[in-house]
Formats: C-alpha cells, structure tokens, sequence
C-alpha cells in the first residue's frame, strides 16, 4: 500500500524539485551577474581615481625631474587616456545603480589631468608662465559664466594638441604613439565617439539658445 502510495505522487514531486532547482539555479546567475556588474563599477571608479593619482604624478615629474620625465609622462598620458576609455565602458555594465561619486565628476577628473600635462610644460619652459596662468585663469572664469561640456572641451583641446606636438618635438616616438593611439580609439571606439560628439552638439545648442534668451533678455531691458 505505500508504494501504490507513493507512486502517483512521484512525478509531482520530481517535478516540483525540478522547478524548485531551475529558480536556485536563476537565483545564483542573478547574484552572479549582480556582482559582477558591481565589481564593472567599482572597477570604473578605480580607473577614474588612478588618473587623479596619475595627475599629481606629472605635476610632481615637472617639479623634480624637469624634460628629463619627459618619456615617463608620456606614457602616463597615454595609459590616462586608455583607462578614460576603458572606465567608460565599464560603468556602463551596471545601468542600475546611479553613477558614484566619481562616476558623476568623470569629466572634471579628465580635466584635472589635461591641466596637469599642461601644467607640467610650464615647468619644463615649453609654455611661459604667464600665458599659462592666463589661459587658465580666463577658462576658469569661462566655465564658471557658462558650465558648458562643449565649452570645456574646446578649452581642453588646444592643451591636448599642445601636448602631442611637443612629444614630436622632445621625444618623436611618443608623438607617433599618440597619433596611433587616436586612430585606433577612433576606429575600436566609434560608437562611443558618435555619442560623445552627439552629447556635445546637444550642449553646444543648449549653450547658444541660453546666450540667444539672454541677449534677448538684454535688449529689453534696454
């Protein structure tokens, strides 16, 4: 009698195991993958904290070891530039969460290490001081009257170029790296650059319809 028991209630139960180990089995992926888009964060948030470290560095090269760091600073560059791409990707593997700290401020940290190279050709004499104290001075105040993306880019660019130009200059090699270096960002990372140009424009218009109100704005005063 317990086995005629026993018997038709061996197919439910096999298949309530079943079931019951598919979901332990979807709970474990899920944690999986809930750690390790954490871990793409946190990760992300490293490589933008070591170009912190990477900017007090070259700060600290042209103090103490002048054009002779020359190379190592270069190198600094370029693998600042690697991870700035690389941390990008990363932070975008976990959507779920809202941007850390340093997530949030990536873009200034960027800023913080192209003043810093160009802080460093001041020192080394490649820049003279006071055109370097005004050109920063004058994109402080810029971007204190507009907070624009599109208007700190255009203020970074030239400090990129400058940088680029004097690797040929000083140590040609590099300056062929970062040549290199670009087009391959540019092909491997297309897509990201089409979102990044996209963003730009975007704030570009922004920026202009703000000064178009604005000097409407001051017209009727008038």
């Amino acid at each position: 009698m317990d086995t005629l028991d026993k018997g038709p209630c061996l197919p439910q139960n096999v298949f309530l195991y079943t079931v019951a180990s598919f979901q332990e089995v979807d709970c474990g992926l899920l944690v999986i993958a809930a750690g390790w888009r954490l871990f793409m964060r946190i990760l992300a948030d490293i490589f933008t904290g070591v170009r912190l470290i990477f900017a007090a560095f070259i700060v600290y090269a042209g103090l103490e070891h002048g054009v002779q760091a020359f190379g190592a600073v270069a190198a600094i560059f370029l693998l600042g530039w690697t991870l700035d791409t690389l941390d990008g990707h990363l932070a975008r593997a976990d959507t779920r969460r809202p941007p850390s700290w340093l997530g949030h401020h990536e873009r200034e940290v960027d800023a913080v290490m192209v003043v810093a190279g160009f802080v460093y050709l001041t020192l080394i004499g490649v820049v003279p001081a006071w055109l370097s104290i005004g050109y920063l001075a004058l994109s402080t105040l810029l971007l204190i009257r507009f907070r624009s993306k599109a208007v700190l880019t255009l203020l970074e660019a030239p400090l990129v170029i400058l940088m680029v130009a004097t690797a040929f200059f000083v140590e040609p090699l590099w300056g062929w790296l970062y040549v290199a270096w670009g087009i391959a960002a540019v092909i491997m990372d297309r897509r990201r650059l089409k979102v990044r140009v996209g963003i730009l424009w975007d704030d570009a218009q922004r920026l202009r319809h703000r000064l178009a109100s604005g000097d409407a704005e001051s017209t009727e005063k008038i």
